[in-house]
């Protein structure tokens, strides 16, 4: 094949990026990388191994001298986000990714680049054939679907892997210079309740809530925007208190890990009492707009007569508008270590009525440390048991805690400022990732997170500086060379 980058350095690098781009790599769709990963071990005599969720393992010696020093994990995912331009032909289940060169920076053409996270599989696949390199023992784990969950780190077998110390290299959006530190883990939880229904009486109001921001609960749930499901629980509890309010329907929400930003409610109320009602919620919306001018200035509220057929119990009605209400929302703790660590938050994502005629509500709470989660957790059981709601733990990942005495961090840090003249910044995640599935296989991990200048994961205009994936070639380099040094 033809080779963009002919010329450019590091020149093995960049081959192997343009050869794994050239093989379609979707989330669940890892066969082929896979096979290709293993096709590469085989050439260069190494040791490897391949589960069936297409996670790869490939083990190098160490360099003449090292070859009993401990080892060294370098660890990436082989998977890719899939979006392309309306007008792109693109067929991500067969066609290669077309590279091309825009200004020192590496992109595709209407799609996706995959940098994110092709950079470390190149990164790996370089090392692990680098004839030259001074290097401890290499145990290189490539993993898969980390893009729709984790799903490959979490099935990773890791009883073979003997190192203790591993630099992750998921380069999304990213920039050299910056140094992810901790990452939440995260529990998922399902609720539900089966709600019996009678005939309806007196006023019918429609009310709903729209205009609110949402996002995504790992990125920008310190921005105190509004849930929109909290916000209709509160409205529904002040109404309460002053009548008995029945529930016809109450719903928002999409995902787990989105801030809820539309919710509707139809809600039942005495004969007569339906003007009352309305005041009383449009008085609570004016102040709940004061309240979210700067995170929610779109926030709006109506509030209209309706009509019903069947409306909820009044346990059922009383139970679920406690339950909405009372379930924690928004960040709970923050790091007296780290300034802006989120430790601790959750996010009601989802209230519906199943097919079935339950109601089911799912939530996702993200802890940095377990017991912190774990404490969340039984305060969430002890809830639901007290309002009527069967709880269902769901899917989990591992945390990745914020370790103050890093050595593998400090040696990094050391060898990007000798190289570049700069110190590290460190930052962390709230969302979660591989290193803290990895992290809690492998509980005395010390982890670091370097990777080259990216912008714009996920998006048609994904870019890679080459400047910077040469700049962090040569520090991993270096790196491992240090290592061999200490």
């Amino acid at each position: 094949m033809g080779y963009i980058t002919k010329g450019l350095e590091p020149s093995d690098a960049l081959r192997y990026f343009e050869e794994i781009s050239a093989i379609p790599r979707a989330s669940k769709n890892e066969a082929a990388i896979a096979d290709y990963i293993c096709g590469f071990a085989k050439e260069h005599g190494l040791w490897y191994r391949k589960d069936e969720a297409n996670n790869v393992i490939v083990k190098r010696p160490g360099s003449k001298g090292h070859e009993d020093d401990p080892a060294l994990i370098l660890q990436g995912h082989t998977d890719m986000v899939c979006v392309k331009l309306p007008d792109c032909k693109h067929d991500f289940d067969k066609d290669p990714i077309e590279l091309e060169i825009k200004d020192g920076w590496l992109t595709a053409k209407g799609t996706t680049l995959g940098a994110d996270d092709g950079i470390a599989v190149a990164y790996m696949l370089a090392f692990l054939a680098k004839e030259d390199l001074v290097c401890p023992p290499l145990e290189c784990i490539f993993t898969s679907m980390e893009e729709i969950g984790l799903l490959g780190a979490a099935a990773l077998d890791t009883s073979d892997i003997s190192g203790r110390m591993m630099i992750n290299m998921d380069g999304g959006a990213s920039e050299d210079h910056m140094s992810v530190v901790s990452s939440a883990g995260g529990q998922v939880y399902d609720f539900y309740r089966t709600p019996t229904f009678e005939a309806a009486h007196g006023d019918v109001l429609s009310l709903t809530i729209r205009g609110l921001l949402g996002g995504h609960s790992a990125i920008v749930i310190d921005q105190g925007r509004g849930n929109a499901l909290k916000l209709m629980a509160r409205m529904l509890s002040a109404i309460s208190k002053k009548m008995e309010v029945g529930v016809v329907s109450f719903s928002g929400g999409m995902k787990m890990n989105a801030i809820v930003s539309d919710a509707d409610a139809v809600i039942t109320v005495p004969e007569g009492k339906g003007k009352e009602a309305a005041g009383i919620a449009e008085k609570l919306a004016a102040d709940i707009k004061a309240e979210l001018k700067v995170s929610d200035p779109g926030f709006e509220f109506k509030c209209v007569a309706s009509e019903a057929d069947k409306v909820m119990s009044p346990a059922d009605s009383k139970a679920l508008i406690a339950f909405i209400e009372l379930l924690p929302d928004g960040i709970h703790v923050m790091s007296q270590e780290m300034k802006g660590l989120i430790l601790l938050s959750s996010n009601v994502g989802v209230l519906e009525l199943l097919p079935d005629g339950r109601i089911h509500v799912l939530d996702c709470i993200r802890a940095v440390e377990d017991t912190l989660r774990d404490e969340i957790s039984q305060r969430y059981e002890t809830l639901a048991s007290l309002c009527g709601f069967e709880a269902e733990r769901g899917t989990g990942f591992g945390s990745w805690a914020y370790d103050a005495g890093s050595k593998l961090r400090a040696l990094c840090s050391g060898v990007y400022k000798d190289m570049f003249g700069k110190d590290m910044v460190y930052t962390f995640s709230h969302g979660g990732l591989e290193c803290g599935e990895l992290r809690s296989k492998i509980p005395d991990l010390d982890i670091v997170c370097m990777c080259p200048t990216a912008r714009e994961a996920h998006t048609t205009e994904e870019a890679l500086d080459l400047a910077s994936f040469k700049r962090m070639y040569d520090c991993l380099v270096e790196v491992m060379k240090k290592l061999c040094e200490a």
